[in-house]
């Protein structure tokens, strides 16, 4: 908040009066003798402020003093304009008015006054600094010393301070006005008045040009403080009694809206997610200055439903439209929360997959075991020919079903063990037929299946990485599929050759495929179009990153609710360009 330079120039004619050296004054807190040359031009109020609070702290805080220095400003040449009201009126009660009514807003407008006549002799004055203007008991003990001099310039005794009480911020003082003088003396000055009637024309049009550049001043300020506080990129709001009052431009995109007067007169906490509200509601309550977190998190709703999470500082008291409000700032940190849990699943994952790899080697040596011991008792019953028929066939069963088991550790262990392997030749047709086989109960319960192939050169690659990536693959092809009935749902996957002699492996679905708008974004870490909870969003960027390993492309075809179609292609092995000491 600026106030008329006027303002310091005043203060320093009073506090120089009463012996504080005005040049120290200023040089504590910066002003410059040439920016006050110009007293209708504007200062900080901050400014003037802290210049009233090291004269505070030079008096000693002596009360006395400061309201001497008030009387000396009634006198000082800087105050003429009451000096030349007090000229045009009869009554001390009509200067108390007129002063009271326009001189703070011409000067300090941020400051509230109120005049009130309690008796024939008595009045009171009531004055507040609000919120967030820096406060001042000096200004306010100042005011008192004005008050009690002003009689004088209308050639009357002081007024008397009956009760006085003065804070920081506000000031509560009543008045004993000096006895109604004689009726030659009211004679007199309603003649003098009468001479200088034209005068006070001229006052009351000086200060009404006064206030009018002060209007335009305040104006201003608040317009520039506004747009400051709009083109923030952090989030800011202000609210009054949980009422919505205003949001700058990035607070609004956040949330889906495209003005502040969308949400304007909206209750606060129609857009807080209900598990926040109870936070919310607490801080609402809180008086100002109260002991809070210095960061919070709150979610909020925007228009489309999404969650917006959001790390709030503590709310700040500030004055909007002449009135205390909340100002809350914060900064959307979705993607940051959302990174970071998806870091965590990842985590999680990779040590899934690590205790997978160490269980897979376990199985596997009891696996051999068994398997060793039924291709030993098969061989032993060979010889007794029909009467160990029944048991012969039960063994094979078994064995087959060992057999299968060993199948299912060995893709386990492709797929989930820390894959080091230098790049090699990989049979592409018999890892997609081994990955189908480790899919096969989730495909079977989905959809229909449809695997082609034709003869293909070995590809650069490693089998783990391989397995992964189709695995990816096939398990969104599935996630993808709308229909509730298998027999409606189709998975077509196929094997061919490339045009470089590599391989192409091709998953297609008939699933809800991918909006063009999320076409660029589908392949970037952590971004997902499922519910919260139904996927990482790492699926796709971890293939991309494995078929790239391998020297290869990873592709894509998709059409809106008719499905789509991933394609890996590979190259074949001794492709040159791959590193030496991966190719054998």
């Amino acid at each position: 908040m600026r106030v008329k330079r006027l303002m310091a120039v005043q203060a320093l004619d009073g506090l120089e009066a009463v012996g504080l050296d005005r040049r120290a004054l200023m040089s504590a807190v910066g002003i410059d003798e040439a920016v006050l040359a110009d007293r209708r031009g504007y200062i900080e109020w901050s400014t003037v402020a802290a210049l009233l609070e090291h004269a505070w702290t030079e008096t000693g805080e002596d009360v006395v003093r400061l309201r001497l220095a008030g009387r000396a400003i009634a006198h000082a040449p800087s105050f003429d304009l009451l000096q030349r009201l007090a000229r045009t009126v009869v009554s001390v009660k009509r200067i108390y008015d007129l002063g009271a009514r326009w001189a703070p807003l011409a000067t300090v407008p941020h400051v509230v006054l109120e005049y009130e006549t309690l008796s024939e002799r008595r009045v009171r004055f009531r004055g507040s600094i609000p919120e967030p203007h820096a406060p001042s008991a000096a200004l306010f003990h100042m005011f008192e010393g004005v008050l009690v001099e002003t009689p004088t310039l209308m050639g009357l005794p002081r007024a008397t301070i009956v009760s006085s009480r003065v804070t920081p911020r506000s000031v509560d003082v009543v008045l004993d006005l000096p006895p109604s003088p004689s009726i030659g003396s009211r004679i007199s000055r309603a003649l003098r008045a009468a001479l200088y009637s034209g005068e006070a024309v001229d006052v009351l049009e000086e200060q009404r040009r006064e206030l009018a550049d002060a209007l335009l001043e305040a104006q201003r300020s608040t317009a520039e403080n506004r747009e400051l506080l709009d083109r923030l990129p952090d989030l800011v709001m202000i609210h009054r009694d949980g009422l919505l009052l205003w949001m700058n431009r990035a607070n609004v995109a956040v949330l889906g809206y495209e003005r502040s007067d969308e949400l304007a007169g909206k209750p606060l906490l129609d857009l807080v997610e209900p598990a926040s509200r109870a936070l919310i509601s607490e801080r609402m309550r809180e008086p100002p200055g109260a002991e809070v977190p210095e960061l919070s998190e709150i979610r909020l709703v925007a228009r489309d439903g999404r969650i917006v999470v959001v790390e709030i500082s503590p709310a700040q008291i500030v004055s909007l439209e002449g009135k205390p409000a909340r100002l809350i700032v914060g900064r959307d940190v979705t993607e940051r929360v959302r990174m970071q849990q998806q870091l965590l699943i990842a985590d999680r994952m990779a040590s899934i997959g690590l205790l997978a790899a160490g269980v897979a080697h376990e199985v596997n040596n009891p696996l051999g075991y068994v398997l060793n011991n039924i291709e030993l008792a098969l061989k032993e019953l060979a010889p007794v020919g029909d009467a160990a028929k029944q048991s012969r066939e039960v063994l094979a069963v078994a064995l087959e079903g060992v057999d299968r088991i060993r199948t299912i550790v060995r893709d386990l262990l492709a797929l989930s063990r820390v894959d080091e392997a230098a790049i090699g030749p990989v049979d592409v047709v018999a890892v997609v037929e081994s990955t189908l086989a480790l899919a096969g109960k989730n495909i079977t319960e989905r959809a229909v299946l449809t695997f082609e192939h034709e003869p293909v050169a070995p590809a650069a690659g490693t089998v783990a990485r391989l397995g992964q990536v189709l695995l990816n693959l096939i398990t969104n092809a599935l996630e993808a599929m709308h229909s509730h009935a298998r027999e409606d749902n189709r998975l077509a996957v196929a094997v061919h050759p490339s045009s470089s002699g590599g391989a192409v492996v091709e998953v297609t679905d008939n699933g809800i495929g991918i909006p063009a708008e999320h076409a660029k974004q589908i392949f970037e870490p952590f971004f997902t179009t499922k519910a919260p909870g139904k996927g990482t969003g790492l699926g796709l960027a971890i293939t991309q990153r494995l078929v790239s390993e391998m020297g290869g492309q990873l592709s894509f075809e998709s059409t809106p609710l008719r499905g789509s179609t991933f394609r890996v292609t590979l190259v074949p092995w001794g492709t040159p360009g791959l590193p030496p000491d991966e190719r054998s």
